[in-house]
């Protein structure tokens, strides 16, 4: 009866994660309209519908990303795979969207009731059932289980959990070395970065087998099968850049086994039990020297993979431009989080203290000592360490549990504290669930119309289903907009979220110079060039650091009681960003403003949150005159501003030539309010401009 009452309660936190994670994206669903968390949702979107229609393949080159190069995509199928299949059950593109954005609530529900497994083979029931409830309050899994959040982050959890899981039970049943191999290798195929994880079962690996040679007890087969298993099945793919990585992982844990079984019979016999994590210490040691000394051959493959992939998942350069890579050391260790990475350290060290030698105690310290380095690395993996934190958590309220107990006679007593010591455990939690809770989706309104009208008033690029040739021209804008883009208006981009194209990117808006940038934007093929008030205002400073420049050359600020002011410098005001943003690309010659949102910001001066600009050859206007020449033309965006477009020119041997970019017609929603004056000191003349000439790049002769 207890054990059926206890599967009730692990059935009920189950339906409630998925409910709460439900709850957590509600602001997904806009307007008739469904909004995705995240910018890579957006991609894995794009992704899932294309293996929708060409199933089983998935998208492995995308010639919207990179224009004009394309890109080759190195995400691993299985997450796609399996949100195409969600997917494939809706029969609109809207109830596609929401059945795959179903899919992580499910594996978040999922996994709760996988760590309550482990838990509670690690411990007992009750700390079990304490692991699940916290880890379905938990805000770091709910942030990336939620529904909207199309992520492959919620098969991760799961797969490491079920890789704990059956690490546990293979000890004492071989059947479950098999399904750890399996759960390894489908990890493999749905992140690339899975070597971080395949590490936890290597040290493991090490680790048991010496505490099972310690204890005189059989040898670990099951730590041997598990990596075999897993390098079967990913041994058909193996040298694929998607698999790779994941692949030499897998491998390395494979041979660290054999090396680590072979010692292990060996020591037996001869060699005391310290011999074994000695020796594959130094095996790995002197391999690692020799892939470094060697950097070439069949090294050259592992060497790279240490050298670009390990600092990445650390940090790396990425740390001041992607903030999920951004490290952890600069937390606050009195805010919530500060408190709750405190408290596992500090639980961690009982558990240390007390299961040093049992195997089951020493897999939960090795995973939690990594899963602490990779997020310490990148605070991306809280959503890893969150699954850890909700079991020593569950220790830390079994244990008072226990003592309550111990010295409560009364039972109703006894299960009010009990309940007093949950509440106050699960406070900090809930309350910042509540605040994730009421998180929308990243992209704005202003971003969704912008995108939206791009989609409907300019030229269809071609192969948007099937992106295997090129399409007509690009789209310039900053990479963090790039899956936006791709997805809302259907049209390639420069440089997008993979940071693909993002040193063109870059160096486009920070050019002081339009001959340089106009450089970047032939070479690139660009047609439109989108900004943000966004991208002056808040990205600038990373931008600027990941180019090696002082963002204090573009931005000062100064702080006044609660307020921070914002003083943008000469040298911001005279790049491309700034002259198109803030300025409408007054005196330019081959950009033209052709759409503004509603939500204007800032001030001297104030700028829409979004501006669309099209990049055309201009006509070119020339003629005698004697002294310089300046032409002015009266616009109005689509929201009813009026702004004025100037551009001079100094005459040379007394001929001036002007490049105009404005038609005195419609320029997308921009309407020109007459014609063009076109004037010098001495004379002033109108010059009305037909369409067709701005985009042919026609010459037209006026003589002042």
């Amino acid at each position: 009866m207890r054990s059926q009452r206890r599967l009730w309660a692990v059935v009920v936190l189950i339906i409630s994660a998925f409910l709460l994670r439900i709850y957590a994206g509600r602001f997904a669903l806009s307007d008739g309209s469904l909004l995705f968390y995240g910018p890579d949702s957006y991609y894995h979107m794009r992704r899932i519908f294309y293996t929708v229609n060409h199933f089983p393949s998935t998208l492995w080159f995308d010639s919207y990303v990179d224009y004009p190069n394309g890109l080759e995509i190195t995400w691993p199928p299985l997450f796609d795979v399996l949100g195409a299949a969600f997917a494939s059950l809706g029969s609109s593109t809207h109830s596609a969207e929401i059945m795959a954005s179903l899919l992580p609530p499910i594996l978040g529900a999922l996994t709760v009731g996988v760590v309550y497994f482990a838990a509670r083979e690690m411990f007992d029931e009750r700390t079990g059932l304490a692991s699940a409830f916290f880890l379905t309050i938990s805000s770091y899994a709910v942030a990336v289980n939620s529904f909207g959040y199309v992520d492959h982050h919620a098969l991760e959890m799961l797969l490491l959990s079920l890789i704990v899981l059956a690490l546990l039970l293979s000890a004492s049943d071989m059947r479950w070395s098999v399904a750890a191999g399996f759960f390894m290798a489908l990890l493999a195929y749905t992140w690339m970065g899975s070597a971080a994880y395949i590490l936890i079962v290597l040290v493991y690996t090490i680790v048991r087998m010496s505490i099972d040679l310690k204890g005189n007890r059989e040898p670990p087969k099951d730590l041997v099968i598990a990596p075999a298993i897993a390098s079967l099945l990913v041994l058909p793919f193996w040298s694929s850049h998607w698999m790779l990585p994941s692949a030499i992982a897998i491998f390395t844990l494979l041979g660290s086994s054999l090396l680590g079984y072979a010692i292990y019979i060996l020591s037996q016999k001869r060699l005391p039990w310290y011999s074994l994590p000695s020796i594959m210490i130094a095996a790995g040691l002197i391999v690692l020297v020799v892939i470094y000394a060697l950097r070439g051959g069949i090294t050259s493959v592992f060497y790279t993979t240490l050298v670009n992939r390990l600092p990445y998942v650390l940090g790396g350069e990425m740390s001041g431009l992607i903030e999920e890579a951004g490290p952890l050391l600069t937390m606050n260790l009195q805010s919530i989080l500060g408190l709750n990475i405190l408290l596992t350290l500090t639980v961690l060290a009982l558990v240390v203290r007390r299961h040093i030698y049992d195997r089951k105690g020493v897999l939960l310290i090795v995973w939690t000592l990594i899963a602490l380095l990779l997020t310490f690395g990148q605070k991306r993996f809280l959503y890893i360490l969150a699954m850890n934190m909700s079991i020593l958590f569950a220790v830390l309220f079994s244990e008072i549990s226990t003592l309550i107990e111990r010295r409560s006679p009364e039972r109703r007593q006894m299960m009010a504290l009990t309940l007093i010591v949950l509440i106050v455990m699960a406070t900090p939690s809930l309350w910042r669930l509540s605040r994730i809770s009421d998180d929308a989706p990243d992209i704005e309104s202003d971003w969704v119309d912008a995108l939206k009208w791009l989609k409907e008033n300019t030229p269809a690029t071609s192969f948007f289903d099937d992106p295997s040739r090129r399409p007509e021209y690009g789209i310039m804008s900053s990479w963090s907009y790039g899956n936006w883009i791709i997805y809302l208006g259907e049209r390639p981009v420069i440089a997008n979220n993979f940071q693909a194209g993002l040193a063109d990117s870059v160096r486009y808006f920070l050019s002081e110079s339009e001959s340089d940038g106009e450089g970047i934007l032939e070479q690139r093929n660009a047609r439109y060039v989108i900004t943000s008030w966004e991208m002056l205002y808040l990205t600038l400073p990373s931008t600027a650091r990941w180019m090696g420049e002082d963002p204090s050359s573009y931005l000062r600020y100064t702080a006044s009681g609660k307020y921070l002011s914002i003083e943008l410098t000469d040298r911001l005001r005279r790049t491309m960003l700034a002259r198109l943003q803030l300025y409408d690309g007054l005196n330019m010659s081959h950009l033209r403003l052709v759409y503004e949102s509603s939500t204007f910001r800032g001030d001297n001066p104030s700028s829409a949150s979004v501006k669309i600009f099209e990049h055309v050859p201009g006509v070119v206007v020339t003629g005698r005159s004697s002294e310089p020449v300046v032409a002015i033309l009266n616009l109005t965006t689509n929201q009813g501003r009026r702004f004025t477009y100037a551009i001079e020119a100094a005459p040379v041997n007394n001929v001036y030539t002007l490049r105009l970019p404005y038609s005195t017609a419609s320029n997308g929603a921009v309407i020109a309010n007459g014609a063009y004056i076109i004037m010098s000191p001495e004379i002033a003349k109108e010059l009305s401009i037909d369409e067709e000439d701005v985009l042919r790049g026609s010459t037209i002769q006026l003589d002042l």
